[in-house]
């Protein structure tokens, strides 16, 4: 399985167990661009990979050190001006993107390393969609290219012989072990 795909799903499950109001994750793939043509249920987070600069190890693995994309989405209709009457409610998605940045904060899984939070930002112009991005540096190892060698696998067949100590060429007689008196 591509390292890739098995860390999005890892981050996505962990994300659906661990934050209980979240109702969707999914690849980022242009989503938010077409609200009208694609509808998802909200709060919903999208993953999206970043640049990662790859380098060799042994065997083809190779590290790559990068950036996880989250956008978090939440849809709310309130006013957050000052003396609104729901501004508190129109506020609330700080608190989700905090349970979310919580989750994800020192996160690790099988091929990549604690997530730590570099940047967010407010993304603007989706209406009533209020959507956060948040990049997460962290390492991958990415071992595949290793696992489609075509090694085969040997059980070599031993043969051990037994040989006296004397019978080795260039043998020392036995050493006398030492006695250190412990009074």
């Amino acid at each position: 399985m591509s390292v890739k795909k098995h860390t999005q799903k890892e981050i996505g499950a962990f994300l659906k167990e661990n934050i209980e109001t979240l109702a969707f994750v999914d690849k980022y793939r242009g989503q938010l661009d077409t609200p009208g043509i694609f509808t998802f249920p909200r709060p919903a987070v999208f993953i999206s990979f970043g640049r990662f600069e790859w380098e060799s190890m042994v065997n083809g693995s190779q590290r790559g050190e990068g950036l996880i994309k989250f956008r978090v989405v939440t849809e709310n209709y309130a006013d957050s001006y000052e003396g609104s009457v729901n501004q508190d409610l129109a506020l609330d998605f700080f608190e989700f993107n905090e349970k979310v940045h919580e989750a994800l904060q020192g996160l690790s899984g099988t091929y990549f390393s604690n997530l730590e939070r570099k940047t967010d930002e407010d993304d603007e112009d989706h209406g009533n969609l209020i959507v956060t991005i948040m990049e997460y540096q962290t390492t991958l190892i990415d071992n595949s290219a290793n696992q489609t060698k075509n090694y085969v696998l040997v059980d070599p067949a031993l043969n051990i012989e037994y040989k006296n100590k004397q019978e080795f060429t260039g043998a020392t007689p036995e050493t006398p072990f030492f006695v250190i008196p412990m009074d």
